[in-house]
């Protein structure tokens, strides 16, 4: 068997001399530096044809906030998730992601705005021919410079703080359980020290205990590392147990941000359905 690297936070060449921390801070910073928040939309509009799915939408996401974004079928959460990760380019509006205006990056700002942020894509959306460790890999090799052997190093202390067990870093996702598969992914998310993760449907397809387990290990994260959390989720239990706000999309826009005991008294008829309906947790 092949002794796994010591987890370290530094290195160092032949001559002893200490080289590069493993810290991932030499990842290029946008020009423009940092806002207050990592996230502020104005007037966002996206359509397909003549269906129009969001008209002058705005949203501020707070540094530091875990916010949970819910809304009907067709509502647009996914849209809206793709325009901010620079995967749909809406028709007009601006997204400012740290301080800089996103649609009019150039392709090296572009490239140093996404090794802040990270991904859980709905499913896990692994690589399904790499391994745990290859799939956390990946983000660090794209984004610094530093070599496999440290990129694995990083990667196995990635999944040290997901409650991965280290001895699956050379299974393949699908010799995984879900749980597991979730767990990589948010490490991957994690894996260049991203300050804004972004996470779809995180809790689907888990068992009630392990969607708990998910929920604590989303929400230590994110005080212990000062992330801040765009989640977009129906999971009523991960909104109760672990938002700072929610967002609601309806109507082609954000109708109401605020705190869950807020939308509770909220009298629009979807976000009054939603938390006072036949599944809601809203008393009274």
């Amino acid at each position: 068997m092949t002794e796994e690297p010591d987890i370290s936070a530094e290195t160092s060449d032949d001559s002893g001399k200490k080289r590069e921390k493993l810290s991932l801070n030499h990842v290029a910073k946008p020009k423009n530096g940092q806002g207050d928040d990592p996230v502020v939309i104005e007037k966002l509009n996206n359509r397909f044809g003549d269906h129009v799915i969001h008209e002058d939408l705005d949203l501020v996401v707070k540094r530091g906030e875990v916010l949970g974004v819910v809304g009907g079928s067709g509502s647009g959460k996914t849209v809206l998730l793709n325009s901010i990760l620079g995967l749909h380019r809406p028709q007009s509006g601006d997204i400012h992601l740290f301080g800089q205006k996103l649609l009019d990056a150039k392709p090296e700002e572009g490239k140093a705005l996404r090794a802040k942020t990270g991904v859980l894509f709905q499913g896990g959306a692994l690589f399904s021919t790499l391994s745990v460790a290859e799939n956390i890999m990946t983000p660090i090799l794209e984004f610094t410079r530093l070599s496999p052997r440290e990129a694995r190093q990083i990667a196995l202390l990635k999944m040290s703080m997901v409650g991965l067990p280290l001895r699956a870093a050379d299974l393949t996702p699908s010799e995984l359980s879900g749980g597991m598969i979730k767990r990589t992914a948010l490490a991957r998310a994690l894996a260049v020290d991203a300050e804004l993760i972004f996470l779809d449907e995180p809790t689907a397809g888990l068992d009630p205990i392990g969607a708990a387990a998910f929920d604590d290990l989303i929400r230590g994260l994110a005080d212990s590392l000062g992330l801040t959390v765009f989640m977009i989720t129906h999971d009523l239990d991960s909104l109760y147990a672990i938002c700072d706000e929610i967002a609601v999309l309806a109507d082609r826009h954000v109708v109401l941000k605020d705190r869950i005991e807020v939308l509770e008294k909220s009298d629009h008829p979807w976000i009054h359905e939603y938390f006072h309906g036949p599944r809601g947790r809203a008393k009274g």
